[in-house]
């Protein structure tokens, strides 16, 4: 008895090597039932093989050979006994019926004060802002409070060096005043004395030409004839001495002396004379040619200074008027220029407009930026930017609530829609909210901006502008809406507004029938007309119905 233990165990080891490949072979053979069968008959043809085997065990008392694997057994009969084909499932279908069909959006938003006010210095002359001290980011602060101080020596300065020029440009524009008015008077008598010099010119050259001329030369020939009558005078007074002083009885002496003085006054009769005939000739040839000369010259030089003194005289008299209107215009823009460097004086203190909080930085278009880089502009030493803002002080109640509108969900917005905000901070607390206004043109490419209102609770989360919130709006709720799925609907190729669905009947026929659908949320569609509540649909409308 102790030997046929062992060679049970080995017989019961055989056969569960035996039906592994059995089963396998019967799945393979196909369907799950016929499998089953032939495992059970391949269980019952094993163990008699063993139970054969354990007698021929005991008889002989050895242990048994172990039995031939019956799998190809099994899979003839699997072959033999093939599955009957399945049956064409029947079309999955729907009842039409009244559920509750909302359409939700979720949209990001972020809070805003009502009330703000920018921080900037907007000089008109100065441009050097040095900063001495800023009040930190964060800071309540009162209306009036000092929330930047700048540096005013070298606007000081500016302002001094100005008003030491305006007051120059005040004298300057009194010396053009006098200038002008003594111009003003002068003109008129330089212009009459031009045409009087002219006048004067041109009638010298036609008395010369008339009286003159004719005269000198008459003159100058009546000068020759007289120097020539003077020699022949002397000349016969020496002859008639000579004559007579060789007829009577003087003494030789005497008659030297007569007769010596006679003949002197005939070299100097012969040099006037000659003197005479240089003169006429000079006088011809050179005097008078040359008075002419001179004052035809006059005269021409005499009409030219008349007609430059009419152009120019009234243009240097306009143009020191403009000099002057120039000068005046000066003066105002320096006396403006004072003015408006005094009030730029005025923002190197720059105080709050309102009472608030301050925020480095500014809004724009809903969002907060610039904080870091006013941040460093506002350190002690540094140098701010005129006209850039630096700083924005806002009230932190009433809040208002920004959001950001993607184009395709902008007809359900409107005004009065109420929404349900949620703090990004404050992710467990729920306020109300209202829409007050959509803008009507886009904020960026694709994107709309909203604005609500939002009820913020005296034992709310303490919110503060810039802060971020998700927002939750229902545009379209239908409590008891006619609902089926979308697969259920087709839609004509050729006309869009044309929509079917295959209408299930009491006999399990299905036909096509045109409906008039709504709004579709998910996966459910709305029907407004065609459908009625109970009636049955194919759940995916048929291809081969397209």
């Amino acid at each position: 008895m102790k030997r046929l233990v062992p060679a049970t165990l080995v017989v019961l080891w055989g056969l569960c090597f035996l039906l592994i490949p059995i089963a396998l072979a019967a799945e393979q053979a196909g369907g799950e039932e016929k499998a089953a069968k032939s495992e059970s008959s391949a269980q019952g043809t094993a163990a008699q093989s063993a139970q054969t085997a354990a007698e021929a065990g005991k008889e002989a008392g050895k242990k048994p050979e172990k039995p031939a694997p019956p799998q190809k057994e099994a899979q003839k009969g699997t072959e033999k006994e093939r599955p009957a084909p399945k049956e064409k499932p029947a079309p999955s279908t729907v009842t039409v019926k009244r559920e509750k069909l909302e359409i939700k959006l979720t949209l990001d938003g972020s809070f805003l004060a009502r009330s703000t006010a920018e921080v900037a210095v907007r000089p008109k002359q100065w441009s050097n802002f040095k900063v001495l001290e800023a009040v930190p980011h964060g800071t309540t602060v009162n209306r009036g409070d000092v929330l930047v101080r700048f540096d005013t020596e070298g606007i000081d300065r500016a302002i001094a060096d100005q008003r030491a020029a305006l007051k120059l440009a005040d004298l300057a524009l009194k010396q053009a005043e006098e200038d002008l008015r003594l111009l003003e008077a002068a003109t008129p008598l330089d212009l009459e004395l031009a045409a009087r010099s002219a006048k004067r010119a041109n009638e010298d050259l036609e008395r010369f030409l008339k009286v003159d001329l004719p005269m000198s030369r008459k003159s100058a020939e009546q000068s020759l004839q007289n120097a020539r009558d003077y020699l022949d005078y002397e000349k016969e007074e020496l002859r008639q001495l000579e004559k007579m002083y060789k007829a009577d009885d003087l003494t030789e002496e005497t008659e030297e002396i007569v007769l010596r003085r006679q003949r002197d006054a005939v070299r100097r009769a012969e040099f006037s004379l000659e003197q005479a005939k240089h003169y006429y000739e000079e006088t011809l040839t050179v005097r008078l040619p040359r008075l002419e000369e001179s004052l035809r010259e006059a005269l021409q030089r005499a009409k030219l200074s008349r007609q430059r003194a009419e152009v120019t005289l009234p243009v240097a008299l306009n143009r020191q008027r403009l000099e002057l209107e120039k000068m005046k215009v000066q003066r105002e823009r320096d006396r403006k220029k004072l003015e408006e460097l005094e009030a730029d004086r005025q923002q190197m203190i720059v105080k709050s407009p309102m009472d608030g909080v301050v925020y480095y930085g500014r809004w724009s278009m809903g969002k907060w930026s610039g904080a870091s880089s006013s941040a460093s502009d506002l350190r002690p030493g540094a140098r701010v930017s005129a006209n850039e803002v630096l700083m924005t002080v806002v009230k932190p109640r009433p809040l208002v609530l920004r959001v950001t509108v993607p184009e395709k969900e902008l007809h359900w917005l409107r005004s009065g829609l109420e929404a349900k905000v949620r703090p990004t901070g404050y992710p467990g607390r729920t306020l109300s909210g209202r829409v007050k206004r959509v803008s009507p043109v886009p904020v960026a490419s694709g994107s709309f901006a909203a604005e609500l209102t939002v009820g913020v609770p005296e034992d709310g989360p303490p919110l503060m502008p810039g802060m971020a919130a998700k927002v939750e709006l229902v545009p379209y709720l239908r409590p008891k809406a006619l609902t089926v799925p979308l697969s259920a609907l087709s839609t004509d190729q050729l006309d869009a507004r044309r929509i079917f669905v295959q209408v299930v009947g009491p006999k399990g026929k299905a036909r096509e029938r045109r409906v008039e659908v709504g709004q579709k949320s998910g996966d459910r569609v709305e029907i407004l007309n065609g459908l009625s509540e109970g009636e049955k649909v194919l759940k995916e409308y048929p291809k081969q119905a397209d």
